[in-house]
């Protein structure tokens, strides 16, 4: 897992780029507001991240990404110290990370849609309902 800290030029955001629990590429942005502290990104670390990772990694995509392969081994400081400096150059967001959020994105909103039809179908059978029960209701002459 990877976090990354950044201004877009509006917002400070976190892009993190992570693999699920199938071994896929996924990647999300949290959006802090403000430039955030350390105690707000340890928080965030501590506290909502896990429950982001939860809600992200339930949601199915089907990418064609496959998880970039992390090693494990132990690196030379001044290496680690060369390759966050190159990173700082780089653009934050990559092509690979905005895909996986858009098809992530979708996939939230294509459950949302569905969620948001099944509640209104019930809540049309519980009218329909209620209404034959007033029909039934003048009809006895109550």
């Amino acid at each position: 897992m990877k976090m990354t800290v950044y201004f877009d030029g509006a917002f400070w955001s976190a892009l993190v780029e992570f693999t699920d629990s199938n071994k896929r590429y996924k990647a999300f942005r949290y959006v802090f507001g403000k430039e955030p502290k350390d105690d707000t990104i340890r928080h965030f670390v501590d506290f909502s991240l896990g429950k982001w990772l939860y809600r992200y990694d339930k949601v199915e995509v089907s990418s064609e990404f496959s998880a970039p392969a992390i090693s494990q081994k132990k690196q030379n400081p001044k290496r680690v110290q060369r390759d966050i400096n190159k990173a700082k150059c780089k653009p934050v967001v990559s092509t690979k990370a905005q895909l996986a959020m858009q098809e992530m994105r979708e996939e939230v909103k294509k459950a949302q849609k569905f969620k948001q039809k099944v509640k209104r179908e019930l809540e049309k059978e519980r009218k329909y309902l209620l209404r034959q029960e007033k029909r039934h209701q003048k009809k006895r002459g109550h």
